[in-house]
């Protein structure tokens, strides 16, 4: 229902003031954007998925090439939000630079990629964060009990109960307010991270000897396969497996996998309106996130090559994805890898603890942009006001978060006991549409916006050459989703299902979003607001 304004006149925006409360600072927005992209999930998961999808390219190199890239997503989010600082992300950038209803149906699209997102990422927290880091422990403990769980844990109505419990305790920390939520992300984070460093040290205190008596060891005692280093590199040779190297053609089809790497860096700009000095802390937390995401990529990932050996990586990743038998009595994760090169129980217990939190903590940055977008399309009206109720005291969007809960509830029980994701849902294609637009918001921004260009702060102002920063970074970008879309369609094992049934999934959602803005745009108009003022206007704070 549209509000009126004194007089009886309709309002623009649902009220004069959004409620919320600028809490996050520096390192809240570096914690938030870095556990964003789950560092230490991607750690533990690159090596075998990189082997398998992109055989013989250097992961180093092709992770330096493409946080190059990444640079230019960073800058292109980073100063839009500081130009607009408000919640919402590209819906507020793409609605005031481009047009509203192209804003809307942007962030409906990476809206939905949340959504569904959050729903697999809540049972991966059950059937695999917690599975494995149970197994890696109880293999190193000789401790059976572990090993049962984690088998059992995996079930499926193990997966959805648990799975549950922690979309509720999701859902109570949120209801904490931002503040509460920020300090238990932080502190979490220190742990999660501490873990990942402990990981990577092991490596490094490692070399390719120690690692493969290490493992012989570790698989004659479970599984019974002697000599099994080189035994894994013969059972792959025999099925086929070959290392070749790459041609640079090759290395740019898999730089969209750096990019992978970093997803979610850049989510800061969706809780816009809650971030302190945002026109400098927007772009700073970002691509702190980044840089540090890049340090300790390329320690860990450089000390677990080196250790575990290229070849045998890519081999045991092929014998696991390729022909679907595995001589690994666990996932071939990193953190697997680091269990078998020690024996010290502690020390397990803080890396499969870690490994856990990278998954949980996750999920709060999703519940948090999904919540926050909601509410910026219900503070513009285009969803109904109600959505924008805030908690007293605390000042968050409960109303939101009860919505929100619900359809994450929904999507869970789909994907925990129904094989429709596995035709439909292609993640990275479904968000990277709405990326690949705002790229348009980016370069645009200072020729079709120039009050909004010339009021930014002088960061978002600067020019090389006489050209705007951002308009650069916005080709940049656009270059960036260009090749992250065309491998995506190219390379299924990369993003996701892309037969017709996956693309008419895809376009249903975005053409839903264009749909329900013209609805709501023809309804509001009939009341006397036309949403092309939208465009003129940025939400009030």
């Amino acid at each position: 229902m549209a509000t009126t304004a004194e007089g009886g006149q309709p309002k623009l925006f649902a009220r004069q003031a959004s409620g919320l409360i600028r809490e996050f600072g520096l390192f809240d927005t570096f914690s938030f954007n870095t556990l964003g992209y789950a560092l230490g999930l991607v750690l533990a998961v690159v090596p075998f998925f990189a082997g398998s999808v992109f055989p013989g390219r250097n992961v180093l190199i092709v992770l330096t090439m493409g946080t190059a890239l990444a640079v230019f997503n960073g800058v292109t989010y980073g100063m839009l939000s500081g130009a607009m600082p408000r919640s919402g992300g590209e819906y507020v950038y793409n609605g005031r630079v481009l047009h509203p209803g192209i804003g809307f149906m942007t962030n409906w699209g990476f809206t939905w990629s949340q959504l569904l997102g959050i729903g697999i990422y809540i049972s991966w927290t059950i059937n695999y964060a917690i599975s494995v880091s149970a197994s890696v422990i109880g293999y190193s403990s000789d401790n059976q009990a572990l090993l049962d769980f984690s088998t059992w844990i995996s079930g499926q109505w193990q997966t959805f109960l648990f799975g549950t419990l922690v979309l509720v305790s999701v859902i109570l920390v949120q209801l904490g307010g931002m503040r509460f939520l920020k300090r238990f992300l932080n502190y979490l984070f220190v742990v999660a991270l501490i873990g990942s460093v402990i990981t990577a040290i092991i490596f490094l205190m490692n070399d390719r000897a120690s690692f493969a008596e290490h493992f012989n060891t570790f698989m004659a005692r479970v599984t019974d396969l002697p000599n099994a280093y080189d035994t894994v590199i013969s059972q792959a040779t025999e099925a086929g497996w070959t290392q070749e190297s790459a041609s640079w053609t090759e290395y740019l089809v898999a730089l969209p996998l750096a990019y992978w790497m970093y997803i979610g860096f850049t989510y800061s700009a969706y809780i816009g309106g809650e971030v302190k000095e945002p026109q400098k802390t927007q772009t700073r937390g970002v691509i702190l996130a980044l840089l540090v995401g890049y340090v300790i990529y390329m320690v860990t990932l450089g000390a677990y090559y080196r250790t575990v050996g290229t070849d045998f990586n890519d081999a045991a990743a092929y014998l696991e994805y390729t022909v679907g038998e595995t001589p690994l009595p666990v996932t071939g994760v990193l953190n697997f890898f680091a269990g078998v090169l020690t024996t010290n129980t502690f020390l397990n217990v803080i890396v499969g603890l870690s490994f856990f939190l990278w998954h949980y903590l996750l999920l709060f940055v999703m519940f948090t942009i999904i919540v926050r977008n909601f509410f910026a399309w219900s503070f513009d009206q285009i969803m109904p006001t109600k959505l924008t109720t805030l908690t007293k005291g605390t000042a968050v969007p409960w109303v939101a978060i009860i919505v929100a809960s619900v359809a994450i509830e929904v999507l869970l029980a789909l994907f925990t006991f129904t094989e429709l994701f596995s035709y439909v849902y292609n993640y990275i294609v479904i968000f990277s549409i709405a990326f690949w637009f705002t790229s348009f918001a980016a370069i645009l921004l200072p020729y079709r916006r120039k009050d909004l260009f010339e009021a930014a702060p002088p960061s978002v102002r600067r020019k090389i050459g006489g050209v705007p920063l951002i308009t650069i970074a916005g080709v940049i970008n656009l270059i960036l989703f260009s090749l992250i879309l065309y491998a995506s369609f190219t390379l299924p094992a990369f993003s996701g299902p892309t037969g017709w049934q996956a693309t008419l999934f895809v376009i249903a959602i975005y053409v839903t979003g264009i749909i329900i803005y013209a609805l709501v745009a023809t309804v509001r108009k009939r009341k006397g607001v036309d949403f092309g003022l939208l465009y003129g206007e940025i939400p009030p704070e």
